[in-house]
């Protein structure tokens, strides 16, 4: 399998040209490492909202249709392109009060995932469907039916590991 260029902005610098991110120890990588606890130990109701989140995004990629996914604890994010980092970029908080690299990053294994589907916060069985559609890869085109349509948001999920190149521009 080849190997496929992405973007990924790095807001909190933490990366280096050249390096290779690797799952850790406990097969995690630096996302998984700040949800893994709290959705293995904490019941539900307890959970914040993005720890929910990926509660149910973990449950629900345990299903045979999903099998092929690696899971988020286990993956690095990243856009298609330059102008899609930049994308989200501008959508995440907190913002930094200081500009912040755009890398290059290659991986071999990744798949594009529209991540409005995560946003759509409704009912619980209503919100089940919507992080299904994010599993199974559906753009949310015409999403929510009421209200602002927001357009597609597509974020790379890439199996770790992955090699990070040179800084591509600053945001």
């Amino acid at each position: 399998m080849g190997t496929h260029q992405f973007f990924h902005v790095d807001r909190w610098k933490q990366l280096t040209e050249g390096q290779i991110i690797q799952l850790n120890e406990r097969g995690l990588s630096r996302f998984g490492s700040i949800y893994w606890d709290a959705i293995k130990q904490k019941p539900f109701n307890e959970m914040t909202d993005a720890e929910q989140r990926e509660s149910m995004l973990e449950q629900i990629k345990q299903e045979p249709e999903f099998n092929l996914y690696t899971s988020r604890m286990q993956a690095f994010f990243g856009a298609n392109t330059l102008a899609d980092a930049k994308r989200f970029y501008e959508k995440v908080e907190p913002k930094q009060p200081h500009p912040v690299p755009i890398y290059e990053v290659f991986a071999s294994r990744y798949w594009s995932l529209d991540m409005n589907w995560l946003d759509y916060s409704t009912e619980h069985a209503q919100r089940v469907r919507n992080l299904r559609s994010y599993w199974y890869a559906a753009l949310s085109n015409h999403n929510p039916e009421t209200g602002a349509r927001k357009p597609p948001l597509v974020e790379v999920l890439m199996a770790l590991p992955v090699t990070i190149g040179k800084v591509v521009e600053w945001v």
